[in-house]
């Protein structure tokens, strides 16, 4: 369901507030809050208390901790708006954009906690930081993408770019973890994005969609486009680095890839409210 009418200039600047609300809340609970109340409000997996799966998502270790987490942020939540008002859904983004900040960490740090307590039940430190709502962030991100693909050319060519998408992002996820190209899995990836191209066209009885390619708003979009997938690829790598301890800092991936899934759902659930 998109809006109906242009966003007017104080509408735009209640959405800059809130977006800006975030990194505010962050930079005051680190720098402005005594470490023993972070400490409290911090996951401890081996003694959880119940607010802590909330109130994790919000504290953070260390400045660089703080300030990867913020740039991820500020990336994926930026296009993600612009698309949303490129495709006329603001409120949409509101929608998403409050649910991902209430929902997000409640089900991330269950998760952590299922997690370490099963793979890891001695573990006696903290789980703390923003990097699973960054996913969910990029979740959302993924899917506005698609969304503006669909009202800008159809469901077909929507279809076709977003599960391309999503299995170009899993082999740069193969790539990172192996430290090269597989073939079996480039060839899968490359078998799927072939299959869904050639299934759209026999829909279509073979008929290339109509596209004015030499047109200027055409090139514009190619360009957004590449854009787009460009931040996508280096968040998912983000997200998901080769090396997950430094400076003693445990990458929680598991709780990234959560967060992401979760900025799917709930971006897509909540599309057609």
């Amino acid at each position: 369901m998109t809006d109906t009418g242009t966003p007017v200039r104080y509408e735009i600047g209640s959405d800059v507030l809130l977006l800006l609300s975030i990194p505010g809340l962050l930079s005051v609970v680190y720098f402005l809050t005594p470490t023993t109340l972070q400490q409290q409000l911090a996951l401890t997996p081996s003694d959880p208390q119940w607010y802590t799966v909330f109130t994790a998502a919000y504290v953070h270790a260390s400045v660089s901790h703080l300030s990867g987490n913020l740039i991820g942020y500020f990336l994926a939540v930026g296009f993600a708006y612009g698309l949303c008002l490129h495709t006329n859904r603001r409120q949409w983004f509101r929608r998403t954009t409050i649910a991902l900040l209430l929902v997000t960490p409640i089900v991330v740090n269950v998760g952590n906690l299922l997690a370490f307590g099963t793979f890891l039940p001695e573990n006696t430190g903290y789980s703390r930081g923003f990097s699973g709502v960054v996913g969910g962030f990029v979740g959302f991100l993924l899917v506005a993408f698609v969304v503006a693909v669909k009202d800008t050319y159809g469901s077909e060519l929507a279809k076709v770019v977003g599960e391309s998408l999503v299995l170009f992002l899993m082999l740069l996820v193969s790539v990172v973890y192996s430290g090269g190209i597989q073939p079996l899995v480039a060839g899968l990836v490359t078998f799927g994005i072939g299959l869904q191209v050639i299934g759209t066209l026999y829909e279509r009885d073979w008929e290339l969609p109509m596209v004015d390619v030499a047109s200027r708003a055409f090139a514009f979009r190619v360009v957004s486009g590449g854009l787009v997938v460009t931040v996508l690829a280096v968040l998912v790598v983000s997200l998901f680095p080769v090396g997950l301890v430094e400076g003693g800092t445990f990458t929680n991936i598991v709780g990234h890839g959560v967060g992401l899934i979760v900025g799917v759902l709930v971006s897509t659930g909540l599309k057609n409210i």
